[in-house]
């Protein structure tokens, strides 16, 4: 018998702090979300601070994960599905997750990624070429603003999103929206029109903020620098109305 070909990836490990099985809101079909520790931004709104570190959790195996990921392969070929890599900020562990796309992909599984879009292009170009589906985040578009909030400027990040629209991937730009950070006309027009100009794209999807994460950080010691609120129900129509105007889908799940 021919020896099997052996996975070079399988040996290489991370960090994951949560994997969610039978995930229905995190691209198309029944999904496997995987959680990804470490994260560079410091959003203010972050709803899982438990995922900044990428030593929160035990390392496991690329192997580890497929194994899991496999348990629910007919599901996603019965309902269109697959993996979603998110986090954290899934290209912090860039290995790792090449490793994980790339088994996916050998396995013939669709994977998509959740992604602030702050990363070195060059050490991640390969991944989202392999790549289905992309869920990207624009928070904000005046960079002094991002940073305020983030701990990091929209600069390095716009032009991602641009480079990742130019390999033809299916994208969805998400809008964390939060009541006076970055739900004005301004902001929303300047948004809209950055994705007229530069992306190709399968609409915006607005993300309304909560505050279920809130009792994280006084579990994990940590302070909270601003008080957050959701834009009133008729706000947020207005908002996405005025995306709409400007020929862009919006998204609803």
């Amino acid at each position: 018998m021919k020896a099997s070909k052996q996975n070079p990836n399988k040996n290489i490990k991370g960090y994951v702090f949560q994997t969610q099985r039978w995930s229905l809101h995190d691209g198309d079909g029944i999904r496997t979300s995987i959680f990804l520790g470490g994260c560079p931004l410091r959003c203010s709104w972050c709803h899982n601070p438990e995922s900044w570190s990428r030593n929160s959790t035990e390392t496991v195996s690329v192997e580890e994960v497929i194994k899991t990921i496999k348990r629910d392969e007919v599901f996603y070929r019965a309902s269109g599905g697959g993996v979603t890599f998110s986090g954290g900020e899934p290209t912090y562990q860039t290995e790792f997750l090449r490793g994980l796309v790339k088994s996916c992909m050998l396995l013939g599984i669709n994977t998509a990624i959740e992604t602030s879009g702050f990363f070195n292009w060059k050490s991640n170009k390969d991944i989202f070429q392999m790549l289905d589906f992309v869920f990207v985040d624009i928070k904000h578009m005046d960079s002094k603003i991002h940073k305020k909030y983030t701990g990091v400027g929209n600069k390095l990040i716009l032009e991602n999103i641009t480079k990742i629209s130019d390999l033809g991937k299916t994208i969805i730009i998400r809008i964390p929206l939060i009541l006076g950070v970055n739900d004005d006309d301004e902001n929303i027009d300047k948004t809209s029109r950055f994705i007229l100009e530069n992306l190709d794209i399968e609409g915006v999807e607005i993300l309304p903020y909560h505050n279920l994460g809130e009792y994280k950080y006084k579990e994990l010691g940590l302070d909270t620098q601003y008080q957050f609120a959701e834009p009133a129900k008729e706000r947020i129509e207005e908002i996405k109305d005025r995306i709409k105007s400007h020929s862009i889908n919006i998204i609803d799940y």
